[in-house]
């Protein structure tokens, strides 16, 4: 099995080494995770750089091509990412929704009454 050094190739393993550098330089908080993608990486870049895994990997478990083998979970894992963010974004904004509406709360019951009617919606005392 020899290595396949395409200009695709480089132009692939050079933005998997930026991404990588990015994610060191701006996640100091999360390293295991870090380590994880680094694996993640590394095992992309190989299957870049020796096709050939992916093809033979394909055949054995019975898909065609070597690289419907990676797309394959690829689309799974990319709409089940799409599905959780949606759904974390939308708590999101209820939990932002009870938050404004708890503040709004507090801040009137610590003004108390508009006598002035000063406030949106408020109207002055009848005289």
């Amino acid at each position: 099995m020899t290595a396949e050094i395409t200009p695709a190739a480089v132009v692939l393993l050079t933005l998997l080494a930026a991404l990588l550098l990015h994610d060191y330089t701006s996640n100091e908080r999360n390293r295991r995770h870090l380590w994880v993608q680094a694996f993640v990486f590394f095992v992309g870049g190989a299957l870049i750089v020796y096709p050939e895994i992916a093809r033979r990997l394909a055949r054995f478990v019975g898909i065609g091509r070597g690289v419907d083998f990676v797309l394959y979970p690829l689309v799974i894992w990319l709409v089940r990412e799409s599905l959780s963010s949606r759904r974390r974004r939308h708590e999101d904004e209820e939990r932002m929704t009870e938050l404004v509406r708890a503040l709004a709360m507090e801040r009137a019951r610590r003004l108390g009454p508009d006598p002035e009617g000063t406030l949106p919606g408020s109207s002055p005392p009848a005289r």
